[in-house]
């Protein structure tokens, strides 16, 4: 069968008219993918989601971003396996069972109590696998980073940095040793010879 490009064709068992093609129409999600380009464009759907600007955080962009992988990735090997397998594996009868081995297989878990039995599914398999181990450790590692980063800078903006100056300083307070002061409010010995300044 021809594609969209003269010369290339398509393996029959995935253009049947039975076929669980049918199931990458979910890959509309990708476009999706424009909102997840960068903060801001991700910022400004959040607004319009009714979110205030001062809720969206950078973490959430990437927790997205895993989220949308996954169910790519788990919606493509899923009917890829069922296009392949469905019709001459009695151990994937239907789709759901054709999601369950595709989701543990695209995280390396792999059970055991289905296998693969054509060229083609073993071949879904094996990107499977290599998608698995590749793209969602990636992902999950930078929402990790992204987690982080926020963590940091809520603990930065908890920190209330000192004030040092006159409205800090006890003005009356002299050093009974040295003479010296003013001295700060917060000093138990003296700036100039180190003698306690007591209460």
């Amino acid at each position: 069968m021809s594609g969209f490009y003269p010369g290339l064709s398509l393996p029959g068992w995935l253009v049947t008219s039975n076929s669980a093609l049918l199931n990458l129409r979910l890959l509309r999600v990708l476009k999706f993918q424009r909102v997840l380009t960068d903060e801001k464009t991700y910022m400004k759907f959040e607004m319009a989601l009714g979110m205030k600007k001062s809720d969206v955080r950078p973490y959430q962009l990437q927790l997205a971003r895993v989220i949308i992988t996954i169910f790519t990735l788990a919606s493509v090997s899923t009917g890829l396996i069922y296009a392949a397998e469905h019709e001459v594996n009695p151990q994937i009868p239907d789709y759901f069972t054709a999601l369950y081995f595709g989701l543990t297989t695209l995280t390396t878990l792999g059970f055991g109590d289905i296998t693969p039995i054509t060229p083609q599914g073993r071949f879904v398999v094996v990107m499977s696998i290599l998608a698995g181990v590749a793209i969602i450790p990636a992902q999950a590692a930078s929402l990790a980073e992204a987690y982080l980063d926020f963590q940091k800078e809520r603990a930065m903006g908890k920190k209330k940095p000192r004030k040092v100056g006159p409205d800090n300083m006890k003005r009356n307070q002299l050093c009974s040793n040295c003479g010296s002061g003013p001295h700060r409010s917060d000093a138990f010995f003296c700036w100039n010879c180190g003698e306690s300044l007591g209460s």
